[in-house]
Order: C-alpha cells, then structure tokens, then sequence
C-alpha cells in the first residue's frame, strides 16, 4: 500500500491537515509500506509537477487533448443555455479546432488557457466492474471534454491521480462512494496515455445517526480526537472495519490479523454505514478489558497520562481496583477512568439529599436514620485493610444482615449505604466501595450522610 499526499488543491492544502492525516494512519497501524509517512520524496503530488507536465505535454502532442481560452462569461452563458433547454451543462468543443500551433502563440503571448481532454466523438458508454457494486455504466452522453489542467504547470487532480496510480503499479483503487462520478474520467485518461486501468472498487459513505453525510460538524471526524479521549488504536480500527462490512458469522471482536485474513470486498455493503458512538463505546470497552486481563502494567501505562493530576498516585492500589471483577465492563474510555476511580481517592462530592432517600424505595428520614447508624455500628466491629478483596463477601454479609434486623427491605438498606459511599445514582456495589475506601473512609462518609439528614 502507498501512502501519497494529494495536495494539489493550494487552498486547503495546510501542514496541519497533511500532518493530522499522516498521525492518523499511522497510528492505526494503516500508514502503508512506502509513502509520506516515512520522510520519502515523491509521493507528494506538488513534488511531481514536472512529471504531470510530461504527461500534459503527450496528450496535447498527440491531439488528446487541447487548450480552451473560453472566458468565465461564456462558459456562465453556455451554461445557463443547457439550463434553459433542460440539459446537463456541457462544454460545447468552441476551443477544440483550434490548432497546437495557434493555441502555444496564444499562451506565449500571455493568454491563459486551461487544457481540456478530448473526448473521442465515437466514444461509446464507459464501463467497469466495480468490485463492490458490480458491473457500472456511464453513458459517454454524459460527458463533455473536461479540463484536467489550469495550465502546462498546474495540473488538476484527475490527470495526477491517474498519472500517479500509473507510475505507482496501482493495482487497486479503492475509495468512497463519492469518487463514483469521477471514476469514468479518469478511465478516459488511462486509455488516452496507453495506459492499463486499475481495479475500482467504491466503499459507503460513513453517515452521522441522522444518515446525513459524516461531517465534523456533528462528529468528531479526526482519528487524533478519538485517540486522545482514550478510545484505543485497536478498538478504533476495529470499529472502522465494521462500518460497512461483517463476516458471515456477525463476529464484531477482531485482531488485525483477523481482519487481514477475513475481509474481502464482496461482504462490503452498498448503502451507507451509520457512525454509532454507542458502538464505539462498546468495542472500546472489550478492548480495554481485555488489555486489563492480559497486561495490566501494559495498560496503566497508556492510563498514566489521564490519571495525572485527577488522583493520587497510587499504582499498585489502582491495578488492583482495574482488575476487580466488580469493575469490568464500567470503562469505556481512558479518559472516563479517573472519574470512575475518583469515588475511591478523591473528597465524596456533595450530592442532593433526595438522592439518598430514594422515592421508588419509599425511605422515610427515620428509616434512613436508623440505616445509617446501624451500618455504623457494624463497621465500628470490623477491621480490613484497604483494598482486602478477601474481605468484600464478609462485608457484603454483614450489610445484608442489617436489613432483617431492621425489617426492612433490600433496597432500603443497601441503596442509601451505596449512596452515602458514593455520592452517586450509578456505582460499583457497596461492599466493592467499603474494600478500597477503607473503615476509616466509610466511617466518615456515613457519618457525613446522617449530617446531611
């Protein structure tokens, strides 16, 4: 695979993009055997100019195509015309008789010009085998002599597509379903230089949820922007790999080397592929457990730059947390780690009153008073250490005895300890909460819900 920088658009071309682009690919791993990427010369299209120009020069030698002097107003007016007649707009050949010798007086003496390809008049409808959408045909009706170069030195992207994919044994081209109306020109110029024509093959769109095209007006569309909010190299490629395309099986979980050994273009789908954030998450979340079980240190060192100023440090203490089973499946991104651990190391936030006395558990101010002190008291008599996991049954039971005691229900005792441990709707269970806070921590954050009672 070759990894080339199309910048021949003066524009929008800026280091910023071209250096957003090359971090991306490269850091999912996609980057290519030779290319930009690696510091080498010639695979940026504004280093081939005097290449295109070659070329350029060929196809006007040998009267494939000429030099078109039509002003603006004019093309303007021809096109209104077509307009009028309900026809596609259609440059009308005005310029095509005039000769090589005529048109290079012309530009000597500083007219500008732009060079156009020239259709054969027999030409008949253009047709490939698109790999993913199968037999295409363009009718050549469709078609007009169009311009593939501003000038001899500035040259437009389908003449250097094509003389790159060329003079880079491009065996395949595949790119977005967008390209499909640019596809039949480029052929046209293959075959007016002699050249073989590649295989095509047209992918779907990525669509925002509302099936609009993916644009970053809605989305982050930068793989950087992923990246730093902790989605990981490998979960991402591997939800990049499913968005328009699955295995027979519907497997969603793949290594590189599975993909490399299970994709084929005929499982790619035509119709568009929705970005689902949600998915993400999902795929993100089997990564990171997976990267826990296997290599914890491995992964508290990609952790390590979230953690940084958001809790103590404290590795040994947080492995241990990670690997809980009580906190599998909570992580979705790096970046969301620190606060889900932040409940374990950091001062409880304040939280509503309401949150603790819960309507759908019907806990009265008294019942709440007499949970409270209860767990108190039975803590009072225990001692663990902080992050004793051995202990996490024992403290389960001995919670879970208070609700007889107190003839109450479930989740009127076992919430409001949660909460008063957690300061939050939604948190590991109580007795995971009591292992890493420690008797001392507990203690004081149950002592802290009854003043707030």
């Amino acid at each position: 695979m070759v990894f080339r920088m199309e910048d021949t658009d003066k524009e929008r071309n800026t280091k910023e993009f071209e250096d957003d682009i090359i971090n991306g690919l490269v850091a999912l791993g996609l980057a290519g055997d030779e290319g930009v990427h690696l510091g080498s010369k010639g695979y940026r299209q504004s280093e081939r100019t005097d290449i295109y120009q070659k070329y350029l020069r060929q196809l006007l030698d040998e009267n494939k195509a000429y030099y078109c002097f039509c002003t603006k107003e004019r093309l303007e007016e021809m096109r209104k015309k077509c307009q009028e007649a309900k026809r596609a707009p259609r440059y009308d050949g005005c310029c095509s008789e005039i000769t090589a010798e005529e048109a290079e007086k012309r530009i000597e003496n500083g007219e500008k010009g732009v060079i156009r390809l020239r259709i054969p008049k027999d030409r008949e409808d253009i047709k490939w085998n698109d790999l993913v959408r199968g037999e295409t045909i363009i009718h050549s009706k469709e078609l007009d002599d169009f311009v593939i170069a501003r000038a001899i030195n500035d040259p437009l992207y389908h003449l250097t597509v094509v003389a790159d994919d060329h003079d880079m044994e491009i065996t395949h081209v595949i790119r977005g379903e967008d390209h499909i109306s640019n596809t039949p020109k480029q052929i046209l110029i293959f075959e007016a230089l002699g050249w073989k024509v590649p295989e095509f093959a047209h992918l779907p769109l990525i669509l925002n949820e509302d099936k609009s095209k993916l644009s970053k007006r809605k989305n982050k569309v930068s793989v950087d922007d992923y990246l730093k909010e902790g989605y990981l190299p490998e979960a991402l490629l591997n939800f990049l790999a499913l968005l328009g395309w699955n295995t027979p099986d519907e497997k969603e979980i793949f290594s590189m080397e599975e993909l490399i050994e299970q994709f084929s273009l005929e499982r790619v789908h035509k119709g568009g592929a929705v970005f689902d954030l949600k998915k993400l998450d999902w795929v993100n979340g089997e990564y990171i457990k997976k990267e826990i079980t296997e290599n914890i240190d491995k992964f508290y060192e990609k952790l390590t730059p979230y953690l940084k100023n958001k809790i103590p440090d404290n590795p040994e203490l947080i492995k241990k947390i990670l690997k809980d089973p009580d906190f599998e499946g909570r992580f979705k991104k790096l970046s969301e780690i620190p606060e889900e651990l932040s409940v374990l190391f950091n001062e409880l936030p304040d939280y509503p009153l309401d949150l603790i006395m819960s309507k759908k558990f019907q806990i009265t101010p008294d019942m709440l008073k007499q949970v409270l002190k209860k767990a108190k008291e039975v803590i009072g008599n225990l001692e663990w250490g902080k992050g004793d996991g051995n202990r996490s049954n024992e403290l389960s039971d001995k919670m879970v005895e208070i609700v007889s005691q107190l003839e109450l229900k479930n989740g009127q005792v076992l919430w409001p300890i949660r909460v008063a441990l957690s300061g939050m709707e939604r948190s590991p269970n109580f007795a995971t909460l009591m292992v890493y806070l420690g008797k001392k921590e507990v203690l004081k954050r149950l002592d802290s819900a009854l003043q707030k009672l």
